[in-house]
């Protein structure tokens, strides 16, 4: 077992990348998220430990839960006092075109409960398959989240910190800290939404290329961890198509549907996978899933844990034309 100075020196993400560690299919597998501002103090559980009334806490916590919601901690990069009122922002990448970002602010901790209402409006109108005619539209702005968590992981500070602030000096609007997204190993890591690209493995030197060429639609799939809301192997296959048939702006392949494949020997599953492509041709990918060796993956970790990997075979493009 690891013993307290084994801790000290361990560092996931110096590891994840001496042993190659395969960073797809590990994007989140929410597509809605609740992002909260608050400048400082993130314990290791994020906003469960926030300082917000207990009955606040979870009765937001529960509620988006229930939607599929996922709570996380924003910050502006570097040291900025927060005025008096706070903002938030509700985002769903799955939700109509023009109502996938929505802004509001608090000050009170119960006015955050608005929040979680824009997240169950957004569930309603999934499950009514359209927003009502006379919806207020949000906005569809980008946004670029950096984890920076520190408490949850030392990689995600170290390595996140530094991106963070390069990336605010060029796109300053839309840089936020972030708590924790996943896959501390492959830190640093970005999410941008609402497209819900998620890339990992970055440092200073590639960080802007990588969300320059993200924005000019070239997604740069040697970094491209998956694309946020989708199971695993429907995010390799995603990245496939990009990897293969690109470049193509990252939302501009739909995931149609999965179904489970009997794995070969030596797999731990498979599936194949079907996508609609931007020209409206369908195209299907079978994704084999591996089990890697046991291994620390995360700077707390006290034993070695198996991980998965989602391996992408050819894009088949149907009826090509």
């Amino acid at each position: 077992m690891p013993t307290t100075e084994d801790h000290q020196a361990f560092r996931c993400s110096d590891a994840a990348r001496e042993r190659q560690d395969p960073m797809l299919g590990t994007a989140p597998p929410q597509h809605r998220f609740l992002l909260v501002e608050q400048e400082s103090g993130w314990a290791f559980d994020g906003f469960a430990s926030a300082p917000l009334p207990v009955e606040v806490r979870t009765e937001a916590q529960q509620r988006a839960a229930a939607v599929g919601g996922r709570i996380m901690l924003i910050r502006r990069p570097g040291r900025h006092p927060v005025g008096y009122r706070r903002a938030w922002c509700v985002v769903d990448t799955a939700a109509p075109t023009g109502h996938r970002v929505t802004w509001g602010t608090w000050s009170a901790p119960s006015e955050l409960l608005h929040a979680v209402e824009r997240l169950e409006e957004l569930d309603r109108w999934d499950r009514q398959r359209a927003a009502p005619p006379d919806a207020t539209p949000g906005d569809d702005e980008t946004l670029v989240l950096v984890c920076t968590h520190g408490k949850k992981d030392v990689c995600c500070a170290v390595r996140g910190r530094p991106v963070a602030l390069d990336l605010a000096s060029r796109w300053p609007g839309s840089t936020w800290e972030c708590s924790h997204t996943g896959g501390d190993r492959f830190a640093a890591n970005v999410v941008v939404l609402p497209d819900g690209a998620t890339y990992g493995g970055l440092g200073v030197e590639e960080a802007c290329e990588v969300l320059a060429e993200h924005h000019a639609g070239r997604p740069r799939t040697a970094y491209l961890r998956g694309v946020v809301g989708h199971p695993r192997p429907v995010q390799a296959a995603i990245v496939a198509v990009h990897d293969q048939l690109g470049p193509l702006p990252c939302g501009s392949v739909e995931a149609v549907g999965s179904e489970p494949l009997e794995a070969p020997d030596g797999v731990a599953a498979a599936s194949l996978v079907r996508l609609r492509l931007p020209d409206g041709r369908d195209a299907e990918v079978e994704v084999r899933e591996h089990d890697r060796p046991p291994a620390r993956l995360t700077c707390q970790a006290v034993a070695p844990k198996v991980s998965r990997v989602p391996v992408p075979g050819v894009v088949r493009v149907l009826d090509p034309r």
